[in-house]
C-alpha cells in the first residue's frame, strides 16, 4: 500500500523556511514517495539545498508529531483534537475572565514563512487583545539602523539581477554560501564581467574562503571601517557626485566624520593603516560595488550603528547614481500580505523578543496561557535558562510543533502541525520578488493541521466572532488579483518591486554619532555564534548528527598558551554565570579575542544574555566567556 495518494501531477510550491531563498520548487508523489525538483520559472532559484531537500524525509520521519499530546506528570497522552481544543479553550476562557485578554501570550516566530501565519492575529482580536513579543531574534537591530537611514522607507535591497552585473562585491560578514546559497550564480556571472567579490569577516568563513579578497575584521568593528573609508573618500574628494542633495542631514554627518580620529578608528576596527587603504583601493578601483551586510554584524548592542556606517558608505560610494553601487540587507517577504484584511486588536502589550522572560515574570496581570507556534525559544533565545523558569511560570502552555523540540517538551498541551507540503498557502521570499501560491501535495499525516486551521477551530470552540477559514479564502482571492504581480508560471509570480536606491524621492539620513568603543572583559573571548548550511538555528532535529556535536572554535595562540589541543575537552564559562562544556577546535583565522560557535547546538544560548538591542533584536555577540580545559 502506497503511503501517499498516487498523483504524478508536478504542483507549484516554495520552501517556507526562514532563509531569503524561498526556494520555488515543483513537487509531486510517485509511485509512493514524494519527489522535489527547482521551478526553473524561478530565474534565482537553480538548485534545491540540503536543508530543502531533508522535506522528503522530513514529511515521513519517525520522531513527527502526529496526534495532539497532554501531560500528564512526567508522561505525555495521546488525546483528540476534541480534547485538546476543549482544554484548551477552558484554559483560555479562565484566564480572560479573571485576568482579562491580556493574560494571554502568543509567542510566534518565522519556522515557517507562509502568509497564513499573518492571520493568527486575528484571532486575538476576536479575543480582545493579547501579550506578544516585539521584534525578532534575527534581523532587527540592524533593520532598525537602516529605517532611521533610508527617513523610514524600509530596509533596502538590491536585486540579485542587478548584484549579477555590478563591478565588486563587498560582504561585510555575510557567509552568503551557508545563508543565502542562491547568490551563487549571480557572484558566478559578476566574475564572469571581470568583477570581483571581497569579504570583511571577523574568521574565513565558506564565503570569505571563496571570495577574491578577504580582511579579518573584530568583531563589532564593521562600523570603524566603513566610517574610516567614508571619511578617506570625502578627503580625497572620491565621494560621488550629488550625495549631499539625497541627505537631509548631510552638514551633521560631515562634522562627525571630520572630527574623527582616524588612528582611534583604524583600532576599533582591528586593521592596520595598511590593510585600510588596501581596501580603499579596492572599492575605488571596482565601482560600482553592492555592499552586502550580515546577520551577524548587527548583532552587537550598537548593532543599529554598524549598518548606518556602512549604509553611509554606500551613499558616498554612489548608490543613488548606480543601485549596483548601494546597500542591499534584506525585503519584506510579506509585503503583498493585504492590507486591512482584518481590524487588529488595539489592545496588545509587547515585550521584547529577548526580554520576554524577565517582563512575563513581573507582569500584571500575569500571563495565564502561552501559545507558542513556528518557534523554538527554549533552544533559540538567548539565556534560555530565563525562558525555563518562564514557562515554569505560566499555567498553561501549548506548542503547535512538526516534532517535540526543547520548546515543546517544556508546555502542557502539543499540536501537531502540518508542513509545507501538506498546505495550500501563500509564500514571498526576502532575498527576491516571487510570490508563490503552494499547492498541496500530499494529505497531513496522521492528524496534522495548518496553524490557522488550529486557530480556526479554538476560534469556533471559544464562540468567538471569527471565521477563519473564510479569512484565508478572501486572503487568497485578495493575492491573486493583485494587480502588481504578473504570473509567470502556473501560481508562480512576479512583482516590479520599488528599489529605494533608484527611486527620485528617496531620502537619507547619515549617522551623527559614532558607537563607544567596545571593550572585552580581561582574560574573555567575544563568543561570536554563526548560521549553519545543514539546519536553520533550533530547527536542527533531524539534521545530520556530525554537525549537531558541540565544538567551540579558539584563536591558534589562545590554544597554545593554555596547551589547549584539537579535541580537547573544555569548560565555558559565561559572564553571566552559565556554564557549557565543549570540544575545542583551533581555527587559525581568528583574532586573538574571537570564538565562534554554530548557532543552535543544544544549550548554547544558555551562555548568551537577554539584552535589549535597538529594535528589540537579539545582540547575540554581546557574550563573554572564558575557558578551561578539562
Amino acid at each position: 500500500m502506497e503511503r501517499y495518494e498516487m498523483n504524478s501531477e508536478w504542483k507549484t510550491t516554495a520552501c517556507p523556511y526562514d532563509c531569503p531563498c524561498a526556494c520555488s520548487m515543483l513537487a509531486r508523489v510517485n509511485g509512493g514517495n514524494i519527489e522535489l525538483r527547482v521551478n526553473p520559472a524561478n530565474r534565482q532559484c537553480s538548485f534545491i539545498c540540503a536543508k530543502g531537500r531533508r522535506f522528503i524525509k522530513r514529511i515521513d520521519d519517525p520522531r513527527r508529531l502526529l496526534h495532539p499530546l497532554m501531560r500528564r506528570g512526567a508522561d505525555w497522552v495521546k488525546i483528540s483534537w476534541d480534547e485538546a481544543l476543549g482544554l484548551w479553550a477552558e484554559k483560555i476562557s479562565a484566564a480572560v475572565k479573571d485576568c482579562g485578554p491580556l493574560s494571554v501570550m502568543s509567542f510566534a516566530s518565522a519556522g515557517s514563512m507562509t502568509f497564513s501565519k499573518q492571520l493568527i492575529p486575528a484571532f486575538y482580536a476576536a479575543l480582545g487583545g493579547f501579550t506578544k513579543t516585539k521584534g525578532t531574534l534575527c534581523s532587527s537591530i540592524g533593520s532598525a539602523g537602516l529605517k532611521e537611514s533610508t527617513c523610514g522607507f524600509g530596509v533596502p535591497y538590491v536585486p540579485l539581477e542587478d548584484i549579477s552585473t555590478a563591478r565588486g562585491l563587498l560582504f561585510w560578514g555575510r557567509n552568503s554560501r551557508h545563508t543565502q546559497p542562491q547568490m551563487a550564480p549571480g557572484l558566478a556571472a559578476l566574475r564572469r564581467g571581470g568583477g570581483e567579490t571581497a569579504c570583511v569577516e571577523v574568521r574565513l568563513s565558506a564565503t570569505a574562503a571563496q571570495s577574491d579578497r578577504f580582511w579579518r575584521i573584530s568583531p563589532g568593528g564593521d562600523w570603524a571601517l566603513a566610517a574610516w573609508l567614508c571619511r578617506r573618500l570625502v578627503d580625497d574628494k572620491r565621494d560621488c557626485r550629488g550625495w549631499r542633495a539625497r541627505v537631509v542631514n548631510h552638514g551633521e554627518f560631515l562634522r562627525v566624520l571630520h572630527n574623527a580620529d582616524m588612528e582611534w578608528l583604524l583600532a576599533q576596527a582591528g586593521l592596520s593603516e595598511e590593510t585600510a587603504e588596501e581596501i580603499y583601493r579596492w572599492l575605488l578601483s571596482h565601482y560600482p560595488v553592492v555592499h552586502i551586510p550580515a546577520y551577524g554584524a548587527q548583532r552587537y548592542l550598537h548593532g543599529d550603528m554598524q549598518f548606518r556606517w556602512i549604509f553611509a558608505l554606500a551613499v558616498l560610494c554612489g548608490g543613488f547614481e548606480d543601485a549596483r553601487a548601494g546597500l542591499s540587507f534584506s525585503k519584506d517577504e510579506g509585503a503583498l500580505f493585504p492590507e486591512g484584511i482584518f481590524e487588529e486588536s488595539s489592545n496588545i502589550r509587547r515585550f521584547g523578543v529577548t526580554t520576554w522572560p524577565a517582563e512575563l515574570l513581573k507582569a500584571e496581570p500575569p500571563v495565564r496561557v502561552l501559545n507558542i507556534l513556528c518557534a523554538n525559544p527554549a533552544q533559540q533565545s538567548p539565556d534560555s535558562r530565563l525562558i525555563d523558569e518562564a514557562l515554569a511560570a505560566v499555567d498553561f502552555k501549548v506548542c503547535s510543533e512538526v516534532f517535540m523540540t526543547r520548546t515543546a517538551e517544556l508546555c502542557d498541551l502539543v499540536l501537531p502541525a502540518s508542513i509545507f507540503l501538506e498546505e495550500e498557502d501563500w509564500i514571498g521570499g526576502y532575498g527576491h520578488s516571487y510570490i508563490s501560491r503552494n499547492e498541496r501535495v500530499a494529505a497531513p499525516r496522521g492528524e496534522c493541521r495548518s496553524d490557522w486551521e488550529t486557530y480556526g477551530a479554538l476560534a469556533e470552540r471559544l464562540g468567538l466572532d471569527l471565521d477563519m477559514r473564510g479569512l484565508f479564502s478572501q486572503m487568497g482571492r485578495m493575492i491573486s488579483v493583485d494587480a502588481r504581480l504578473r504570473e509567470v508560471s502556473r501560481n508562480l509570480y512576479l512583482w516590479d518591486e520599488p528599489c529605494y536606491w533608484k527611486l527620485s524621492g528617496s531620502r537619507a539620513r547619515l549617522p551623527e554619532t559614532t558607537p563607544l568603543p567596545l571593550k572585552i572583559p580581561a582574560g574573555h573571548l567575544r563568543l561570536v555564534t554563526v548560521h549553519s548550511e545543514l539546519y536553520i538555528n533550533g530547527q536542527n532535529i533531524d539534521a545530520p548528527a556530525s554537525c549537531m556535536e558541540p565544538i567551540v572554535n579558539l584563536p591558534e595562540r589562545f590554544c597554545l598558551e593554555r596547551k589547549i589541543a584539537d579535541g580537547d575537552r573544555v569548560r565555558i564559562l559565561s559572564a553571566n554565570g552559565a556554564e557549557l562544556t565543549m570540544r575545542a577546535a583551533i581555527d587559525r583565522s581568528l583574532g586573538e579575542d574571537t570564538a565562534w560557535a554554530m548557532q543552535g547546538l543544544p544549550g548554547l544560548n544558555r551562555l548568551t544574555s537577554a539584552y535589549e538591542a535597538p529594535g528589540r533584536g537579539a545582540p547575540y555577540a554581546e557574550c563573554f566567556i572564558t575557558i578551561e580545559k578539562m
